[in-house]
């Protein structure tokens, strides 16, 4: 029986989206020259434009996603919040919470945005494509329950976790590794058992204060949250390590039925809004580890959701090294490759390894891997 192609959702309207000059970020007035934004979308319409032309598409089936309904979004966010987005979005401009400025098709992106990851989701559970990525905007990872924020007006993946904990799924594994930390994700999901959250950030970067190592759960959820805040300056082999020594072993000791990745981009080493040193050869890397353990421990179960990525000419590039693992196919041609991976910072550091080493000694996921899996765990279904 052939395994059924992967999935691509993207929508139009999504990269009509625009947070307006300077995206909340850089002020705009006196001294500051209008800058163009660089948040959104003409750079992610040319990441889309790139994995046609490279014919990497050809692999993928093309789904248009339907809007998120009220009842999806509710799963994590308020009534309030989701009036509020609504309302700003109405008027055509404003901020629909901290740093999230909207423009007239704002709302009607983030439903599609949050819509295309729960159709996804469910279609990936029901069998029908096996392994799926989600190219949408506005990202989710910073937007919280009661409000958005940094880009962020809905948590498009922690919806996408609820939406497949509706579905039937038991256990679902978030991995985020955005440059920043999610911490609407972490948010969502810290008293929950059954959901494991790892987030592979830039150490405070953004927000401040946020997703520190001893931050592991509370309550039920105590030990379902894990944070890999790696020093500014990590790149490819740090970024490996943390997969192979943090992601992979926590996994198998928590046994998820799907696998969940918000896999923004902005962990290139040309990205503005980061200090990281990835490459495309390393996002194609995680990419493979990951489809991988999805094989390994989910029948193939999992999706993508694209998050963060700044840099203009860059994220095109790191979208098509991702499609491309997600495809099975070898890392594509990097033009830009030659400035990045000869660099010393490529290799893992004695203080990058440090923060792994510390996580493999405390963490009661990595602690535990030598024991039996968890009660229960193997059910992840």
């Amino acid at each position: 029986m052939s395994t059924p192609d992967p999935a691509w959702y993207s929508h139009e309207l999504c990269f009509w989206h625009d947070p307006g000059p300077g995206s909340g970020y850089v002020p705009v007035g006196p001294g500051i020259e209008p800058l163009r934004q660089f948040a959104v979308d003409p750079d992610l319409r040319r990441a889309e434009g790139l994995v046609r032309a490279s014919g990497v598409m050809d692999r993928f089936t093309a789904v248009t996603p339907t809007p998120a309904s009220d009842e999806d979004l509710r799963l994590v966010h308020t009534p309030e919040h989701i009036e509020r987005v609504e309302a700003a979005s109405a008027i055509g401009a404003g901020d629909a919470g901290v740093y999230a400025q909207v423009n007239y098709h704002s709302a009607q992106a983030a439903r599609l945005a949050a819509g295309a990851c729960v159709q996804a989701t469910t279609d990936v559970l029901d069998g029908r494509f096996h392994r799926a990525y989600c190219l949408v905007r506005p990202p989710g990872h910073h937007a919280e329950p009661d409000r958005a924020m940094a880009l962020c007006l809905y948590n498009n993946v922690a919806i996408a976790a609820r939406a497949a904990q509706r579905h039937g799924v038991r256990r679902v594994l978030i991995l985020d590794w955005d440059v920043h930390h999610g911490n609407g994700i972490q948010r969502v999901f810290y008293e929950d058992p059954d959901v494991l959250y790892i987030s592979i950030h830039q150490d405070g970067l953004f927000p401040a204060a946020s997703g520190l190592v001893m931050e592991t759960g509370a309550g039920a959820g105590a030990g379902s949250t894990l944070n890999v805040p790696l020093p500014a300056g990590s790149g490819h082999e740090a970024y490996l390590a943390a997969v192979s020594r943090v992601v992979e072993p926590a996994a198998r000791a928590f046994g998820p039925g799907l696998i969940l990745v918000a896999a923004g981009v902005d962990a290139g080493g040309h990205d503005p809004m980061g200090r990281m040193m990835c490459t495309s050869r390393t996002l194609h890397a995680m990419t493979s580890m990951m489809c991988r353990l999805a094989g390994e421990l989910t029948g193939g179960r999992i999706v993508f959701a694209h998050e963060g990525g700044y840099s203009a000419w860059y994220q095109p590039t790191l979208v098509l090294s991702t499609a491309s693992a997600i495809a099975g196919l070898p890392a594509p041609y990097d033009p830009f490759l030659h400035s990045l991976e000869h660099l010393p910072g490529q290799r893992l550091q004695r203080h990058q390894n440090r923060v792994i080493e510390h996580l493999e000694a405390h963490h009661p996921l990595l602690t535990e891997q030598s024991a039996p899996v968890r009660p229960g765990a193997r059910s992840g279904r």
